[in-house]
């Protein structure tokens, strides 16, 4: 299908004073073909060597005794770095002044940065190295992230989000699968770094001069250091259902994260599976669950552009998903943890859509903090990663995996019937 890039241009623009120039709401077929796969192609470049090669790049320069402790250093502050990176530079891009626009200088120049740490990454011999590396990869593609998802309400009109939202959705699973079959092609930590990121850096490039991006028209104040620190939140008094709609996000997302950690243990230790069948395992469950999302993601975005309510829809698939969650904490043999993988991966397709559509729809009407408020949302998708494993252990020694998969449950199923607290949307 040719991209029509002229196709936006032709439609006129709205201005709101202060805040730039607002491209017009129904959203151009290069758009909405070029930003899923932009986005795709930079989760693939950031998730290569979350996946692979960082566990073989360290276990390249470090001795058996000390691989496991490195690899958690750097995994930790890079996923540290990461859970910052994304509403700070959310913030930044929404205060952007540039001729080119407010988002594209970001998803250009963070991509470029992103690819060159992973130069550096797939070259390092030192620890020390791989740490500033990956570092600087998280800032990069993080930065370029926070900015292309806020492209969503720039460039598209309530009756499309829940559509673009149901696409975007569908990236993550796309771009882990991507980076998995980019890492089997080669036999050294350099390559499984480097040809991936360089991939999904032309492809984010490349999409970054497709669409006619919103320009700021006033140049804001400078920043203050308490600005700087609201970078990372928003008062839930000023935006009650932004507030609700960030608690629904946490607590589904610890509940899937409950489930999602410590499923290589719930084989070994609950279902005795020979430790060389985990990995194999492991992956199944990942296929399945990437499969079941891919399915039911751009379905869900569609259904709820169709009848007008994102609620209950954001109800409806958590639910769904906390049920893949006790399927798999009743389960008896591996077929039923798989079963249950494809139930969580059903409902997060639906819930990742739906609950995009829901804060975008929900963003304040002045439009100056797009990026900022997509970013501090992204707080409560990664928050969970840490602190499910803190939570996690005091749970499993008084009730093993089985109650740490149902409590998680629990808490998704509040976190779900939270949603009805926010007003003003359906």
């Amino acid at each position: 299908m040719a991209l029509n890039l002229n196709q936006q241009a032709a439609t006129p623009e709205t201005t709101i004073p202060g805040n730039g120039t607002i491209p017009p709401k129904a959203a151009s077929r290069a758009y909405v073909i070029g930003m899923p796969i932009a986005s795709a192609g930079l989760w693939m470049a950031v998730l290569a060597p979350a996946l692979v090669v960082l566990a073989i790049k360290v276990s390249e320069i470090t001795t058996p005794d000390t691989r496991a402790g490195a690899l958690s250093l750097v995994a930790g502050v890079g996923a540290a770095v990461a859970l910052l990176a994304n509403p700070f530079f959310g913030r930044l891009s929404d205060r952007t002044t540039s001729r080119f626009g407010m988002r594209k200088p970001w998803i250009v120049g963070g991509s470029l940065i992103g690819l060159a740490a992973l130069f550096m990454l797939g070259s390092a011999t030192e620890v020390g190295a791989v740490l500033v590396a990956w570092v600087v990869a998280q800032l990069g593609f993080n930065a370029a992230l926070a900015a292309l998802v806020a492209t969503l309400p720039d460039q598209a009109g309530p009756t499309e989000r829940g559509r673009l939202s149901g696409l975007i959705g569908m990236t993550l699973p796309i771009g882990l699968v991507s980076a998995a079959f980019f890492a089997q092609m080669f036999d050294n930590a350099f390559q499984m770094a480097v040809v991936p990121g360089i991939v999904g850096t032309a492809i984010a490039i490349a999409f970054a001069f497709t669409f006619k991006d919103r320009v700021l028209t006033e140049k804001p104040a400078p920043l203050n250091f308490k600005e700087i620190l609201g970078s990372f939140y928003f008062n839930p008094k000023d935006h009650p259902g932004l507030g609700w709609a960030w608690v629904t996000k946490f607590l589904v997302y610890v509940g899937y994260c409950a489930g999602l950690l410590y499923l290589p243990y719930f084989f070994t230790d609950h279902l005795h599976v020979a430790e060389t069948q985990v990995t194999s395992l492991v992956f199944q469950a990942t296929l399945v669950s990437s499969a079941g999302t891919v399915i039911t993601s751009l379905a869900g975005g569609w259904i709820s552009d169709r009848i007008g309510k994102r609620k209950s829809m954001v109800i409806t698939s958590a639910l769904i998903m906390m049920g893949g969650l006790i399927v798999i904490a009743t389960s008896t043999d591996t077929g039923q943890v798989l079963l249950g993988q494809g139930i969580l991966g059903l409902g997060l397709g639906v819930f990742s859509a739906v609950d995009v559509a829901l804060i975008t729809d929900l963003l304040p009407k002045d439009q100056s903090e797009n990026a900022k408020t997509f970013g501090v949302f992204n707080i409560a998708q990664a928050l969970p990663q840490s602190l499910v494993p803190a939570i996690a252990f005091p749970v499993i020694a008084l009730g093993g995996y089985p109650a740490l998969f149902l409590g998680g449950a629990v808490v998704g199923i509040i976190g779900a019937l939270l949603v009805t607290r926010i007003k003003g949307v359906k």
